[in-house]
């Protein structure tokens, strides 16, 4: 593995994950600008993602993958991708790496003691501003991590990480603008993903949990419990509304908050429909 940035450039290789994201993937290769080595992973773009991808980027190294799902897509590209570098980034095309978030990586790489890997947090961009509360911040997604060490497996329409070693936490944001390709095209892909969300509820719901897991310091442990218990609530739609825009201020953020809060409403009652018609209609 290569110990040195070329070009001046910092030892990281960043794996990116397209799907005919010609209109992102510009910024988000520009905000790695500073990583020595960056990998797209795409699944067959049918607009001129890649042709943008090696316009903003001459040394960009491309392959070309069917997608199965994100735990899958992301082992592929570790096990194939010709890993160069000793820590990974892992990065979606409608991401941006702040100045901030990229120099609390390079801190975190230099100096990583026993650390395997790295959650971090992003700031989901909507309507031209940040939805703080309404998106739940800051909800953590390991993305940083060492060669060799970590693996994920499909959970719902993400993944999970499975890991031989201790993981950190870098509190510095990265930007995710998640409805950059327009409001119907989230919608389609969330249809797409609510089928998936029916399958891990339906498996979380039979897990034990434990009460004391609710208030664990660990965030991830927390989530996991809110997640079981979540899995099993009625008017589930409902209540996650109540949660996101009144318990956990949504309403403090503004017209943008409430149209976030009723389309994340809207994904709810469609995986509660998909559930309940896998029980009842035969």
């Amino acid at each position: 593995m290569n110990n040195v940035g070329g070009e001046g450039r910092f030892p990281l290789t960043v794996i990116v994950l397209t799907r005919d994201e010609e209109r992102n993937i510009a910024a988000c290769l520009e905000s790695v600008a500073w990583a020595d080595d960056v990998l797209i992973l795409d699944s067959g773009s049918n607009d001129g993602t890649l042709d943008e991808a090696r316009r903003v980027r001459g040394d960009v190294r491309i392959l070309v993958r069917d997608f199965t799902d994100f735990g899958d897509q992301r082992n592929w590209a570790l096990d194939h991708g010709d890993i160069r570098n000793e820590w990974i980034l892992f990065l979606d095309a409608d991401e941006r790496i702040t100045a901030k978030c990229a120099a609390a990586i390079m801190s975190a790489v230099k100096s990583p003691g026993r650390m395997v890997g790295y959650y971090l947090c992003n700031r989901y961009m909507f309507m031209g501003t940040w939805i703080r509360h309404s998106s739940l911040y800051p909800s953590w997604q390991l993305r940083l991590l060492k060669s060799g060490r970590v693996r994920f497996r499909a959970e719902g329409h993400g993944q999970r990480e499975v890991t031989d070693g201790p993981l950190g936490y870098i509190s510095e944001p990265y930007d995710h603008y998640g409805m950059s390709k327009g409001i119907a095209e989230w919608i389609a892909r969330h249809n797409e993903y609510s089928s998936r969300e029916v399958e891990l509820l339906e498996r979380l719901a039979g897990e034990h949990w434990k009460v004391v897991d609710l208030l664990a310091r660990d965030p991830i442990v927390r989530r996991r419990a809110l997640k079981i218990v979540a899995a099993r609530v009625p008017a589930r739609p409902l209540v996650r509304f109540v949660y996101t825009y009144i318990l956990r201020g949504g309403f403090l953020d503004g017209r943008a908050g409430l149209v976030y809060c009723l389309l994340r409403l809207a994904h709810e009652i469609h995986i509660w429909a998909k559930r309940m018609e896998r029980r009842y209609v035969t």
